[in-house]
């Protein structure tokens, strides 16, 4: 989520002063796949002998067959290589993760419903510059995608990601005075962007953050949950928690969040829903129900010397640690910080990543690791 106009409290400089800092791409070469040549640009690993399947920007999606000795660190595009590692090592898709074996039921990753399309396992980012990126978070890398060409005048406010890969992205207005401009599909393939039913500023929900979660542990139901209000006071007021139908894209209310602050979403496959509250006091990460809208299950606090100024803020679950992207109006660009529930310690692990981060995104089928 991205802040278009600036807190009273700031001075003019200090707002116009971060206007710039998406771009860059500092980090947007980074390839954690095989390439054909070994000095190709981007490439992590590389091809042995650069005869194989693979492009200068990682394996062919869908390659099944080729050079044998492709030395991707995680999953191979090539049905006779077996992977470091690996519990399955044909049918991978694109150099991520192994598909589950049809014999044992076993992957690469745990916890993998057996439904899920291979992409819908790691993070997905927007940034104010309308930029698709994927995030592998065990090996923090960002990797470019594509730029959206949806159908708005403004940038990128929040998203999410469903289990087929689609990602789901709310545009806010360019005006002084921003509203919601519409949530648009989005393929986690090229970036392209289509337009959808939804009917923007629906039941005063003109802008909010967004995230998966499914219907219940292990189901392959999921539900897209918004939280949400007024543009003018959506950081500083209790956000409405709702959900998004599908296909008729059709907004329900659930219940008033008990703790005000802009809330980012995100959810995972156990059922659960969190909310990142940079502007809450103090600053923090909450469960919430998605009945009633509380949050005294589980919090999880946060340093206000770190989140404060909310400028841009987002965040994902992955392999059951919280990440978060948050940009200050003192930063030059995003940082991303994780938060191990488990111990409640938050460690800054990527600093000015070269993007503002408007919105993270990541679906039910990805890893939840030990329980939060």
């Amino acid at each position: 989520m991205r802040l278009t106009v600036c807190l009273a409290l700031l001075s003019l400089a200090a707002c116009s002063a971060t206007v710039a800092g998406g771009g860059g791409g500092v980090l947007s070469a980074a390839d954690a796949k095989g390439c054909d040549s070994k000095s190709a640009t981007g490439c992590l690993a590389s091809d042995v002998t650069g005869t194989g399947n693979d492009t200068a920007t990682g394996d062919t999606i869908g390659q099944t067959g080729g050079d044998t000795t492709d030395s991707d660190a995680i999953g191979s595009d090539d049905a006779s290589l077996a992977d470091s590692g690996s519990t399955d090592d044909i049918g991978d898709l694109d150099g991520f993760f192994d598909n589950p074996d049809a014999a044992t039921g076993g992957s690469d990753t745990s916890g993998v419903n057996s439904n899920c399309n291979e992409r819908a396992l790691i993070v997905y980012v927007v940034t104010e510059q309308n930029e698709l990126l994927s995030f592998t978070p065990d090996k923090l890398t960002f990797k470019l995608i594509g730029t959206l060409n949806c159908n708005a005048s403004g940038t990128p406010f929040s998203m999410s990601v469903d289990r087929n890969a689609n990602a789901w992205v709310l545009y806010q207005s360019g005006a002084l005075t921003p509203t919601g401009e519409g949530v648009f599909k989005v393929s986690t393939v090229d970036a392209t962007c289509q337009s959808t039913a939804y009917k923007p500023n629906t039941k005063g929900l003109e802008l909010f953050g967004m995230g998966f979660s499914s219907n219940g542990a292990g189901s392959q139901d999921e539900t897209l949950f918004i939280a949400g209000g007024a543009a003018s006071s959506f950081q500083t007021t209790k956000n409405l928690l709702g959900n998004i139908a599908f296909p008729s894209m059709a907004v329900s209310n659930v219940a008033t969040i008990d703790i005000a602050g802009g809330a980012d979403l995100t959810g995972n496959g156990k059922g659960e829903l969190f909310g990142f509250f940079p502007d809450s006091s103090p600053p923090s990460v909450r469960q919430i129900d998605k009945t009633n809208a509380t949050t005294s299950a589980k919090n999880w606090p946060l340093p206000a010397s770190v989140f404060n100024s909310t400028q841009a803020w987002a965040f994902a679950q992955w392999g059951g640690n919280f990440y978060l992207f948050f940009q200050s109006y003192t930063d030059i660009s995003t940082n991303v910080w994780k938060l191990d529930p488990t111990t409640g310690s938050v460690t800054q692990v990527l600093s000015n990543i070269g993007y503002t981060v408007t919105g993270a995104g990541v679906s039910s089928c990805a890893p939840t690791g030990a329980a939060p």
